[in-house]
């Protein structure tokens, strides 16, 4: 006899983030096979065409194969897409720990770093304004201490204006990937900051180097800034 799951919204949809968090959560394993079809509509309690089209848009993201006669099995992890939206938003949802984490913070050194540099050598006056904009914002709701959502929302609001601000297409694409990876990652750093004049000097150091252009300084200031966010998150995740 099945359990069946809530369902909430979107059935297809539904049904598809059920499943995807399971298989990247390693309920299901790459090379496992799904339940067939009647025992899926009977779990989740849906028709066969929201069953189909759940397989469908998971298959999009190269986290099942569907052959005929054989059925609908897990890909390996090395199939998966990665940076869609939707699955690292399941991979936090059902593995947040210090792995993805270190993923997470050692894609984003390998390009944000190279964003403040493009921000800096390319921007106009106008775009390192915003920039400042972003981080008088930021360090007021911090030196405030009222509200850790605001301040994570406005820590993401700085980098993604320095990501967008690169004019680099690909690491717009990526930054808008990775958006819900930022925007945990951000929270947990406002919510365990203990010392917060210190984090926001880094910040300022980025802001400053970039808006006097100084752009091999700026790509140094957001390694630091990096480094220092990663070294206090990891500690954080061993104790979820």
């Amino acid at each position: 006899m099945f359990e069946r799951e809530p369902i909430v919204g979107t059935m297809s949809s539904q049904v598809a983030r059920i499943i995807g968090t399971k298989i990247v959560g390693g309920e299901y394993a790459p090379g496992d096979s799904l339940p067939i079809e009647g025992d899926l509509c009977t779990q989740y309690g849906v028709s066969r065409t929201t069953i189909r089209e759940a397989i469908k848009h998971l298959a999009g993201k190269r986290l099942i194969d569907v052959q005929p006669k054989i059925g609908t099995r897990v890909l390996p992890f090395t199939d998966w897409n990665l940076l869609d939206r939707e699955v690292l938003s399941w991979r936090l949802t059902a593995q947040f720990d210090s792995k993805i984490v270190e993923d997470i913070f050692e894609m984003r050194l390998c390009f944000e770093p190279r964003a403040c540099y493009l921000a800096a050598r390319y921007g106009s006056d106008d775009d390192h304004r915003l920039i400042e904009k972003r981080y008088t914002k930021l360090a007021g709701i911090v030196q405030s201490g009222n509200d850790v959502r605001l301040a994570a929302q406005a820590d993401l609001e700085f980098h993604m204006t320095i990501i967008n601000l690169s004019q680099n297409g690909m690491f717009i694409t990526i930054g808008s990937a990775i958006k819900a990876a930022l925007r945990v990652s951000s929270e947990m750093l406002q919510r365990h900051a203990t010392h917060p004049s210190e984090d926001l000097a880094l910040y300022d150091d980025v802001r400053n180097r970039i808006v006097r252009r100084e752009a091999e300084a700026a790509a140094e200031a957001m390694t630091r800034l990096l480094k220092a966010s990663l070294a206090r998150v990891l500690p954080i995740t061993t104790k979820i």
